[in-house]
């Protein structure tokens, strides 16, 4: 049974002739004729009398037509769902972020994005960088963002820009005066890092690795809010990216240095399942959040520039 046989149908029953109903739904007599004989095979009884030209519903074709026109009801509804989400009156974005993304550049990115297209709900996620490739190769995510490239071959990564990772020290640590200070003078000097968990620490240690020294590690802990904030207490020097990191929200009392010898760089892009349909509100918002990251412009009424 197909959808054009319940259309036909219900087109004779409402015209009452065959001749009424091939003009309503634009096709010949025979055309109707062999495309209800069909149905009525299929069902397995007759739903229309006939009498002359005329033809009146039979019991069957009375509990037929009512059916008939549910089915064709939600099937409009369905369309016309569909064109609202191609159309982005309405929709649902469910996305991965890294902390230190998550806190510094998506409130303004979603707040920007909702006002543009208010029929569509985001659910931003705060996750590790191995976590969110997980969620989106499982398809529990739409896509992620987060560092490039990925480490996962079941997802494909989209880069979107580099970030330099830079001392942060208090506007009267020892180091403060300096514009640049390589690896191997951070000997002994004390540090607040994240945990071993986040890939940013594993690509400090390797760095530190590389230098030749062991860094002097007097606080760990899992935020990257926690350690600009105790940067400016001057308890201990930490890295932190300069694209999302503000020293005047600090009161002033951040400063942040160059380091070389290497240089500490991280690329930042979003994660995408290969496989994966994306949707059109899906697809509009990493459209946006890319707008938003190139353009550096505030992204909501009153935001900052999201590369301060």
């Amino acid at each position: 049974m197909e959808l054009r046989h319940l259309r036909y149908f219900v087109a004779i029953a409402e015209a009452g002739t065959m001749a009424r109903a091939a003009e309503t739904a634009h096709v010949t007599q025979s055309t109707l004729s062999h495309q209800l004989a069909q149905l009525e095979a299929e069902v397995g009884t007759l739903l229309f009398e006939r009498a002359g030209r005329a033809l009146r519903l039979s019991e069957a074709g009375g509990v037929w037509l009512g059916y008939a026109r549910g089915v064709l009801a939600q099937v409009a509804e369905a369309r016309a769902a569909t064109a609202r989400l191609h159309s982005l009156e309405t929709g649902r974005v469910e996305i991965g972020v890294i902390h230190s993304f998550v806190t510094k550049l998506m409130p303004d990115i979603a707040a920007g994005f909702v006002k543009r297209h208010p029929g569509i709900q985001l659910q931003v996620h705060e996750m590790s960088g191995v976590e969110i490739e997980s969620q989106v190769e499982a398809g529990a995510l739409d896509f992620g963002f987060a560092f490039h490239p990925p480490a996962s071959a079941g997802v494909a990564g989209e880069r979107l820009f580099d970030d330099t990772l830079a001392l942060a020290v208090h506007t009267r640590h020892a180091l403060a005066a300096r514009r640049s200070v390589r690896f191997a003078e951070l000997a002994g000097v004390p540090l607040a890092l994240l945990t071993e968990r986040f890939a940013t620490r594993r690509l400090l240690d390797a760095h530190f690795r590389r230098a030749g020294v062991t860094p002097r590690v007097v606080i760990e802990i899992d935020s990257v809010d926690a350690l600009e904030r105790i940067a400016a207490l001057g308890v201990g020097a930490t890295f932190l990216p300069r694209r999302t990191t503000r020293p005047r929200f600090n009161g002033g009392r951040l400063r942040l240095i160059e380091v070389t010898d290497p240089r500490l760089v991280r690329a930042a892009g979003l994660v995408w399942r290969r496989t994966a349909y994306r949707s059109a509100a899906a697809s509009a918002f990493a459209e946006f959040l890319k707008a938003a990251l190139r353009s550096g412009e505030p992204t909501a009424a009153g935001g900052n520039r999201a590369s301060q």
